[in-house]
């Protein structure tokens, strides 16, 4: 009986570790990508853009992304980590085509699914229940 009480208190105390690890890698990777999402917005709306800078921070955060995609895959459902990709994708094809105003709103949605995944995955009472 007390081994079993024992196993089952590690067993919660591990969860629970594991789950703050997790979400603040979470936190930490979509604080990053949003920020760097936001950065890419300014630089679309200002007047005098260049097709160069726009395109270097689209690959920036595109690598950055590709290296959180790795660990985030593990834990996170795999739906919400596609959308993600697919507005990125559709955020660089929009910007190859010059379509600035598509580009802005795929930014937009990235960074809204980003914040819902972070929302969803966050240690809350009304997530637990």
């Amino acid at each position: 009986m007390y081994k079993e009480t024992v196993i089952c208190i590690i067993t919660i105390i591990l969860i629970i570790i594991l789950n703050f690890i997790t979400e603040n890698y979470t936190k930490e990777s979509v604080s990053e990508l949003t920020y760097e999402l936001s950065n890419l917005k300014e630089i679309i709306s200002e007047d005098n853009m260049k097709d160069e800078q726009i395109q270097s921070k689209i690959n920036d955060i595109y690598d950055k992304w590709n290296k959180r995609y790795d660990i985030l895959a593990y834990y996170l459902e795999h739906d919400e980590l596609e959308k993600v990709e697919n507005n990125l994708t559709s955020l660089r094809s929009a910007v190859e085509t010059e379509d600035y105003s598509e580009a802005i709103s795929e930014v937009d949605e990235a960074t809204f699914i980003m914040k819902h995944i972070e929302r969803k995955n966050s240690f809350d009472l009304k997530n637990i229940f």
